[in-house]
């Protein structure tokens, strides 16, 4: 920092004035500045400025003048709160002057942070290990409390859009997934589509519908449980498929009196008539002028006869 010094009126110019001189007196460096105020040619090369390039945009008194008073205002009103910037070589005085005019708390601990509604929506609050460890960096690093406040913010701008683009992809894979399934199902079942993913939903109600006791000792439906947790199961194609194979594979082994199970209840074999029955209303509801002529409803018809053969006397 240019340290200012008394100056006496020397001939045209002024001159340095030493310790112990008057301001007339004699001796000493030769004046370098015009009575126009302007800096003699070569003043910079004195010793007190030869290392100092900045001295070189100085031309005279008012250069310099204006310097100083265009340096204060960007430094602050203030200048003599002003604190060296510490170097890797800086004493622990000059860092510990940095760090309280930088604003960093006296502990770590003081640092706050709360998320930000928006990022409250997605993202859950940092656990106490990870916020500890922030705290920590953020201190060492000689963060105020608006500098530990933008990194976080940053870095959640960053998580929730990392969650955005995975939700987006995942949302994409789901879509090109389901369409892919229906093609299938549309190109297998043809216009009976909608009849074959009635009846699987239906199978699955059937048999699925079972109740078990929980730690606590209440009731629990698991297939209850399973669509409210996954509640997509009921527009999957995939999933409709599984069902109507195992519901097809149940009425196979059905006809054939259970592959050495027995033979069928009257109650089992009543069951399945009555699912027959309302699989054919509902061929009948869509179709009811040529139902009869359905490839499906002809197929539940000999499901129907053979039932009806195994009906005990």
């Amino acid at each position: 920092m240019l340290k200012l010094e008394r100056y006496a009126i020397h001939g045209r110019g002024l001159r340095r004035v030493f310790e112990g001189e008057g301001g007339d007196g004699g001796g000493g460096d030769a004046g370098f500045v015009g009575s126009d105020g302007v800096f003699t040619e070569n003043w910079t090369a004195r010793d007190e400025f030869k290392d100092n390039a900045a001295m070189l945009n100085y031309k005279s008194v008012t250069d310099l003048a204006n310097g100083v008073v265009a340096t204060k205002k960007k430094l602050g009103k203030n200048p003599d709160t002003l604190v060296e910037i510490p170097s890797e070589t800086s004493g622990d005085d000059v860092k510990t002057a940095w760090s309280k005019a930088h604003g960093r708390p006296d502990t770590q601990d003081l640092y706050e942070y709360t998320l930000s509604d928006d990022h409250a929506i997605k993202l859950e609050p940092l656990d106490d290990t990870k916020m500890a460890a922030f705290r920590e960096f953020g201190h060492k690093k000689n963060w105020s409390q608006k500098d530990f406040k933008d990194v976080l913010d940053f870095y959640h701008d960053n998580m929730v859009g990392d969650i955005d683009t995975f939700n987006t992809s995942f949302e994409e894979q789901k879509t090109a997934a389901k369409e892919k399934g229906m093609a299938i199902l549309k190109g297998i079942w043809l216009e009976g589509t909608d009849d074959r993913i009635a009846g699987a939903l239906e199978h699955l109600q059937k048999y699925a519908e079972i109740e078990v006791k929980g730690a606590d000792g209440e009731m629990v439906n698991p297939l209850e449980m399973l669509l409210n947790e996954s509640p997509e199961l009921k527009n999957s194609p995939w999933f409709t498929m599984i069902l109507d194979t195992m519901k097809q594979k149940m009425g196979e082994a059905t006809r054939k009196g259970g592959e050495g199970s027995g033979a069928l209840s009257l109650e089992g074999i009543n069951s399945q008539i009555a699912g027959i029955r309302a699989q054919q209303s509902a061929i009948k509801e869509k179709n009811p002028v040529n139902f009869k002529g359905d490839p499906e409803f002809k197929r539940l018809e000999d499901s129907l006869k053979v039932l009806y053969q195994k009906k005990p006397a």
